[in-house]
């Protein structure tokens, strides 16, 4: 738990030291891309997709939509409650940085079942509660299918993986504006430790 607490804080050291200028997060998944020549100089300007809205069900049984995210940066995660193997080393890993931002409110987790039809609320509670989720922290959502499959299409172009069925050791950096601003192998403890760099980017651009 030490060396957990430590890392946010050497992060915030090294930003302060170095300047937060010095890191600038890509913004993923393009929609569009136009070009434009002015001064006969080409001008290249990018629209990027953002997170779809939704309206889905957390573990705690009340409704949860994207309104619930205005304000906040978030990590996008989505599982299985049945998978094993690196599905659990995901949220094992997760659990880190549910403690590492434990003072934020302004951070949160949001994992989106892709099976729906077998993680039922029950299920949800237990598997939150195996990993010490906060729902105040950490949300497991269930609901329709197709809004939850239109969120995880998103990046099916882009993803660590390049595959849709691999998509449970992912993970997305969410910003406020719903943009993904970070994508992660959520099973490699090196990648939750850029992902919580990262995030401390994002909190350090929102100060500005």
């Amino acid at each position: 738990m030490g060396t957990l607490l430590l890392v946010p804080v050497l992060v915030f050291l090294f930003l302060k030291t170095f300047g937060v200028n010095t890191f600038s997060l890509r913004t993923y998944f393009p929609a569009k891309v136009t070009t434009t020549t002015v001064d006969g100089l080409a001008k290249t300007d990018t629209v990027f997709q953002k997170v779809p809205d939704f309206q889905l069900t957390s573990q705690t049984g009340a409704s949860f939509s994207h309104k619930n995210l205005q304000g906040k940066i978030y990590v996008a995660h989505f599982f299985d409650a049945s998978c094993q193997g690196s599905c659990k080393q995901v949220s094992t890993q997760l659990s880190r940085v549910q403690d590492a931002f434990y003072a934020y409110p302004e951070v949160m987790i949001v994992s989106f079942s892709l099976n729906p039809a077998q993680d039922h609320l029950g299920v949800l509670q237990g598997y939150a509660k195996s990993f010490k989720a906060n729902p105040a922290h950490w949300v497991f959502l269930m609901g329709p299918k197709a809004q939850i499959d239109s969120i995880a299409a998103l990046g099916s172009t882009a993803s660590v993986n390049n595959s849709k069925e691999k998509n449970h050791d992912e993970l997305w950096l969410v910003d406020m504006e719903g943009h993904v601003r970070g994508v992660y192998e959520g099973n490699k403890a090196d990648e939750v430790d850029r992902l919580i760099t990262e995030i401390n980017v994002l909190l350090n651009e929102k100060k500005q």
